[in-house]
């Protein structure tokens, strides 16, 4: 199937450009902090197949994050597993999860969807608790290994597994299989009129969406080095739904940039005062208030009267 190439992937294109360079322009804390602004990317555009495309709101989109974190922790860790297999084993528990949540969820839409996703996540963030043995309880697990070891080095594996995710996504919601997302988005009772299985739809674009999260969860345990319950708290769920917002769902791109804008907001917040959590509120209220289809919407509008001028 041939799909034109569009602005949307000249801009990613041109962005990935741009973060190939930047290391070589960084220190190292900073590096690592690109890192998890690729990766805070990479779950939004995750989050977007879902939210954007498909037209479903998870507020328990950390469970997949998480999933992928612990997974790949309990592998390398607990397990004592070589890399791969504890990748394996990090997808096999989000599929596990992502079908049995997605299932339940999708008997329902609109805020009873949304209510449900956040209550398994709840669940399975007091499960990380409850689970001492396994997960490292309120304390979580530390000294995962990184592969390679060298900062610089990690940050080109995130960098080059994000690029091709997001590449991925932004192919897959120009296939018949995305069209049928944005159908069932657009009205499902037409897209079941025609013969379409809604709720499978929405299945695959649910799993298709905690896949991405796990992926990046599964980078994000090696790159800190530790990891703790707070990654599957409800309120990492909330920050995945604000950096979609703030980039923009109408395309991945949008998504994929909320990723890079939060952690710049975020940590420049925590440096400027102590009531950084209240400067971060502020700034992210205005940014949704004043820019309600997100930064890409914003420039989309000032290129538009470019040229009309």
């Amino acid at each position: 199937m041939r799909i034109p190439i569009d602005k949307e992937l000249y801009s990613l294109l041109i962005l990935f450009l741009f973060l190939a360079v930047m290391p070589q322009f960084l220190s190292t804390y900073n590096v690592r902090l690109l890192s998890v602004g690729i990766l805070y990317g990479l779950a939004a555009v995750g989050f977007n197949i879902l939210y954007g495309y498909t037209g479903l709101i998870s507020f328990g989109h950390a469970m997949f994050w998480s999933a992928g974190a612990y997974g790949i922790a309990i592998g390398l860790v607990k397990l004592n597993l070589d890399p791969m297999l504890s990748i394996l084993l990090a997808f096999t528990l989000t599929f596990v999860v992502a079908v049995t949540t997605g299932y339940l969820s999708l008997k329902h839409t609109e805020i009873y969807f949304a209510m449900l996703t956040l209550a398994f996540a709840q669940l399975i963030y007091a499960l990380i608790i409850k689970l001492r043995d396994i997960t490292g309880g309120d304390e979580g697990i530390y000294g995962i290994p990184r592969f390679p070891p060298d900062i610089e080095q990690y940050y080109y594996l995130v960098y080059i597994v994000a690029f091709a995710l997001v590449i991925l996504a932004w192919w897959i919601v120009r296939t018949p299989l995305g069209l049928g997302f944005q159908a069932v988005r657009d009205n499902p009772y037409r897209a079941e009129a025609l013969g379409m299985d809604v709720g499978r739809v929405r299945l695959i674009s649910f799993i298709l969406s905690a896949f991405y999260l796990s992926a990046a969860g599964i980078l994000y345990a090696p790159l800190n080095r530790a990891i703790t319950p707070d990654i599957a708290f409800w309120t990492f769920s909330a920050i995945i739904v604000i950096m979609t917002i703030i980039g923009g769902s109408k395309n991945m791109f949008g998504a994929f940039i909320g990723g890079l804008i939060f952690i710049y907001i975020n940590t420049q917040a925590m440096n400027l005062t102590e009531f950084w959590q209240l400067t971060l509120g502020i700034i992210l209220a205005l940014l949704v208030y004043l820019a309600p289809y997100g930064v890409v919407g914003i420039v989309d509008r000032v290129v538009d009267y470019v040229r009309k001028r």
